[in-house]
């Protein structure tokens, strides 16, 4: 497919760096995402569970299921974006999440219609529908769609990246924080199904919005990154320079890349199975609901703060400097799980959770192009976030299984604990690739 970075306006002609419209532009992209994120999905929980008459073990495995498959794709979705670009890769990205919340807005509708037609129970028949429809979720929502809006950011920066990303990391972690709030209002106003036709009317919106304004890389566009050439900040330190374009073989075969990859999976590990059973977490330690979704707007504060430190920083320290901080924060985030019931374990969470969430945003998107270089930034992206995606889809039922056999997430904290620590010992001696 023939991309045409001029139309319908040529970047190139506008009076400022086009670079700080496409950071504008991602981070909408990002936000967009959220329906299919777990922070969208875990609103939705407790009125899937009712519609369609299945247990909450029962919807955590289909979640598993559907996110497993999608992140089986990743890979090649991150190809596709080297090949096709950002522009046409997030238009399709989307385009497939609108239609996919479309079809949730009906799934206990079409539920009751494949149970009739195939002479099958109504739970068996939604958790067969349900389990697809988290497929086309995750893979288009948290997969391709980030996948795409992120990594259009970071090609169109290079020495003011980190600058670049604080803001974007900024906006984003407000979005996140609240958007559970703003879905549980639509809900409360509408209800639930009538909610996802709202969202998926608004992700259509994204499509044409998209096509407007996403463009895949400076240098298609006649211009450079950063807009002009920068004298680097760090002419006697190597590990700021970008020497060798990295393939995804020989990313791969680097053990820095699974370590980070390993941290990161670690993040998505642990929100997802907070998010998806935040409530059923409160309520085991006598919180209620309203009590337990307000937990992500001091969290986002403090996530703002870090996001922006973080990425500051991270255009004058090494990336593993910043890892360790990352996983000080995995580690206060699982304790504060574990010792919930006690009041301090509350603002363990939120801290633990707040740095942990502002960080993420830094390594996810600076580590491999700064590790890596660009030319091939889909394809080793899309790995990671493959294993990304398929750590999220183990947690839901992983804390799930814990509540239904303890009746605490406790275990699955303390897990957490031991898990950091061993990041932690392993992260000492994470370096740049780029120094090898």
């Amino acid at each position: 497919m023939k991309r045409n970075p001029n139309f319908p306006f040529a970047p190139a002609k506008i009076p400022f760096f086009y670079g700080w419209i496409c950071m504008i532009a991602g981070t909408i992209g990002i936000i967009s995402s959220i329906p299919g994120q777990t922070m969208g999905v875990s609103v939705f929980t407790n009125y899937l569970i009712d519609s369609l008459k299945l247990s909450r073990d029962a919807l955590s495995s289909a979640y598993l299921i559907g996110t497993v498959a999608s992140s089986l794709f990743l890979t090649y979705a991150g190809k596709i974006y080297d090949k096709f670009g950002a522009r046409f890769t997030a238009m399709i990205a989307a385009l497939g999440l609108a239609v996919t919340l479309i079809l949730f807005s009906y799934s206990d509708l079409l539920s009751g219609s494949l149970s009739n037609f195939v002479s099958i129970e109504f739970s068996t028949a939604s958790f067969i529908l349900i389990s697809l429809l988290f497929f086309f979720l995750r893979f288009s929502g948290q997969g391709v769609l980030t996948l795409a809006s992120r990594n259009l950011i970071m090609k169109w920066f290079d020495q003011r990246r980190g600058l670049a990303n604080s803001l974007s990391s900024a906006i984003q972690s407000f979005g996140f924080a609240v958007s559970p709030l703003f879905i549980a209002l639509l809900i409360t106003r509408f209800n639930w199904s009538i909610t996802y036709q709202i969202l998926a009317v608004l992700t259509f919106l994204f499509v044409i919005f998209a096509f407007i304004f996403y463009r895949d890389n400076p240098e298609e566009c006649g211009l450079i990154p950063d807009g002009k050439i920068i004298e680097p900040k760090h002419k006697s330190n190597p590990t700021f320079q970008t020497k060798k374009q990295y393939t995804l073989k020989e990313a791969r075969s680097t053990w820095v890349f699974w370590l980070f990859t390993f941290g990161l999976s670690f993040n998505a590990f642990f929100i997802t199975g907070f998010t998806f059973n935040v409530i059923s977490i409160f309520e085991s330690c006598g919180y209620s609901e309203q009590k337990a979704l307000s937990v992500f707007v001091p969290a986002s504060i403090i996530s703002i703060i870090s996001a922006i430190l973080g990425n500051l920083l991270s255009d004058y320290i090494k990336m593993q400097k910043l890892l360790i901080i990352f996983l000080l924060g995995c580690l206060l985030s699982s304790l504060g799980i574990a010792i919930l019931g006690s009041e301090i374990g509350y603002y363990v969470l939120i801290l633990g959770n707040g740095i942990m969430g502002g960080l993420y945003s830094v390594l996810v998107a600076i580590t491999w192009p700064r590790f890596y270089g660009r030319k091939h930034l889909g394809a080793i992206s899309g790995l990671s976030m493959s294993l990304v995606v398929f750590s999220s889809a183990m947690a839901p039922l992983f804390f799930s299984r814990i509540f239904t056999l303890t009746g605490s997430y406790s275990i699955a904290g303390y897990a957490g604990v031991a898990y950091a620590i061993i990041l932690l010992i392993f992260s000492i001696k994470a370096r740049n690739p780029q120094l090898q």
